[in-house]
């Protein structure tokens, strides 16, 4: 991968970080890029509703998802 396209990656994950953070509800946010596709893991406040959280994060990845590429969102545990 030339440095160019590492670039646009990085800059692109980090669009998507700063996006899903916005979602109300949650706290924290990891982003896989793979090839065709993108996972997201949230970590959601104490307050929020696991399925009214996730189902927002939804909604935001869509306008961020390219038309080629299948995204998975799931909800990040503490636990080991």
């Amino acid at each position: 991968m030339s440095t160019e396209g590492h670039g646009a990656s990085a800059r692109r994950k980090r669009r998507i970080e700063e996006a899903i953070l916005e979602v109300e509800g949650v706290v924290g946010v990891q982003v896989w890029q793979l090839p065709g596709r993108v996972e997201v893991g949230v970590r959601l406040s104490p307050s929020g509703s696991t399925s009214s959280v996730v189902a927002r994060v939804r909604e935001a990845a869509e306008t961020l998802r390219e038309d080629d590429e299948a995204w998975d969102v799931g909800v990040l545990s503490d636990a080991p």
